[in-house]
Order: structure tokens, then sequence, then C-alpha cells
């Protein structure tokens, strides 16, 4: 870049918080730096919180949370993540614009610095860089009373040379990146938030890019198996009518990838969070045996002896022998 009126300060924040280029084209479906998005830290203070500021982007880089490229207040500029790469802080602008915080009550030698850096990465990229404010890509009340129109004129104050000294020269410019093609047109979408529930996919499906304006220019961030579950946090509606759900972490990032709902075991999102029905327990009762009437027994006639009437002849005998003896035994007594 062709001036070095201002030193930057270096604070690299962790890798857990920013995506490479390659990484953004994978996750947004998109890369560009067409823009530059401006921020402020919103709690009326100045350029004394600085370094508090620097501190905690770069710590909430470290747990994965948020980032920026640049911190800029009246008193100096920190390069956070170097602007090639994609700080996590602008939401859906995240893979097109360099994201910039400011000091919320900046002055004018705060107004003049972001005018310096605006100039220097527009000769940086070769190209006008177009100024977004953070509530352009969510609903936010940040950058609050920041007067981006203001900064493009001192950029442009910057571009005629009004500022003194003259630039000293400077290094040549790192080579910049490959150029991409340009973004689509940004689509519309229906988001609905909705309590989080667990989903599982009900074959391999695309995770889309949902930036389409027709069907055939969708295009598929990644290919997800069958089987696989995932939490979602919202419920989109696209202007061509289908529907998509939205993990809870692309939700988070502002990332506008989802999984079309027919995919999935939840096809209607209506009834994503719908009391499950219980069907009622049913108790068998047992069925009561039905009155008899007691059957009657059948008389058994008496079955008939055959012997009965016929003389026993053994006892005939043995009754005349005794017969016989009392009669031998009476005589005898006479004789004597």
């Amino acid at each position: 870049m062709a001036d070095n009126s201002y030193g930057i300060e270096i604070k690299i924040a962790s890798k857990n918080g920013w995506h490479t280029p390659q990484e953004a084209r994978n996750y947004y479906g998109r890369y560009d730096r067409m823009g530059i998005t401006w921020h402020w830290w919103g709690d009326g203070s100045g350029a004394s919180n600085h370094d508090n500021i620097v501190n905690y982007m770069n710590n909430q880089a470290a747990l994965g949370n948020k980032s920026v490229n640049y911190v800029l207040s009246d008193n100096k500029i920190t390069l956070c993540v170097n602007p090639d790469n994609v700080a996590w802080a602008s939401n859906s602008g995240n893979p097109t614009t360099v994201s910039v915080e400011l000091q919320p009550t900046l002055g004018a030698e705060g107004y003049k610095k972001a005018g310096w850096l605006l100039d220097q990465l527009e000769q940086r990229y070769g190209r006008s860089l177009a100024s977004f404010k953070h509530s352009y890509w969510t609903q936010t009340a940040c950058p609050g009373s920041i007067d981006i129109g203001r900064i493009r004129a001192e950029a442009d104050k910057w571009k005629r040379g009004e500022y003194e000294p003259k630039p000293a020269p400077a290094p040549a410019p790192a080579p910049a990146p490959v150029p991409t093609p340009k973004p689509p047109a940004t689509v519309k979408l229906e988001i609905k938030d909705v309590p989080n529930k667990k989903v599982k996919l009900i074959r391999d499906a695309s995770l889309w890019n949902l930036q389409f304006a027709k069907y055939p220019d969708a295009q598929s961030v990644k290919t997800i198996p069958s089987g696989t579950e995932f939490e979602v946090s919202a419920v989109v509606t696209h202007p061509l009518g289908s529907k998509y759900y939205i993990s809870e972490y692309s939700y988070a990032k502002g990332i506008p990838n989802g999984i079309n709902v027919k995919d999935t075991d939840h096809p209607d999102p209506e009834t994503l969070n719908a009391p499950v029905s219980v069907p009622p327990v049913v108790i068998p009762v047992p069925i009561p045996p039905k009155n008899e009437e007691p059957t009657p027994e059948v008389p058994v006639p008496p079955v008939e002896n055959p012997d009965a009437g016929v003389p026993d002849t053994n006892a005939i005998l043995a009754f005349l022998q005794m017969l016989a003896k009392l009669i031998t035994d009476f005589v005898a007594k006479f004789k004597k």
C-alpha cells in the first residue's frame, strides 16, 4: 500500500475464531473482499478502552465465538485478523467484507484514521470498497451514531493527497488474493426461530447455500450421510417455496446454509415441536366362563355275579365231614 502514515499494532487472534478464504468458501459458499462493515463497541467509552476491547475480542476468538479484523480508536489501529481472512463479526456479511470495530465516541482523529484505513484497503484490493453498517446484515443498533459517510469523505482526502506530510514510499504490497466470481444477489429468506430440536437425516442429503434465486443455481456446500442427527434452531422459507432447517451452529454464525426438511424425519416443520401422542394402554379383561348345567350321572346297572346261586361243592363237603365227625363223637360217648 502506498502510505504508512499510521503504524498498525498487530495482535493476531486465535485460529479458533476466523476462516481462511478456502474455509469461508466451504462454509458460506462464497468469498470476496468487496466492502467494509463498520461496528462500534457501543458502551459510550473512549479511546482509553481500546486495549480492553482488543483483549475481549481476542478472548472470544479463542473460545470460537467471534472475532474482528481491526479495532480502531482515536489513539491507534490494531490488526486482529488479517483482512484477507474472514472474521466472525458481520453475520452474512462475513465472507465478503472486512470488519472494523470503532470507538463509539470517535473524534476527528479517529475519523481521519478510519478514512486512512479505508483508503489503504482499497489500494490493497485494487477496487473501491462499499461501506456497510453492521445493521445492514442483521437487526442491531450497531454502529449507532458512527457517520460512515464522513469516513468515506476522509478516505477521499487521503486519495487526493490533502494530508501532510506527503506519504513516504512503502514496500511493494503483498499479492492480492486470486479473484473470485462475483457473489450472487442476496435473496430475502424468511427465517423463523424455533426451540432447539434434534432431527435425523433419512437419506444422504446436501447442505445447501440458500443464497440462490433459481433452483439450478443452488450450490451444495457438502453432502451429509443418512442417519446423521443435528440440532435445528431455525426454519427457513425460501422465496421459491422450499423449507430448510438451519443448524444451531449456522444460525449462531449467520451462515445461510440449510438442509431441505424433506430429507429429515420431520418433513413438516409445523409438527417439529408438537407433543407426542401416547396411545392409551389397553388392559385385557378376562371373560368369565359360561354357567353350564351339571351333567346328570348315568346310573350304572349292577353287574350280576355269574356264580350267584351255584352251590359251593367244597363248602358242602366240609360241612358233611364236620357233621359226620359230630355224629361219630356222639356215638362214641354212649359206647362207654
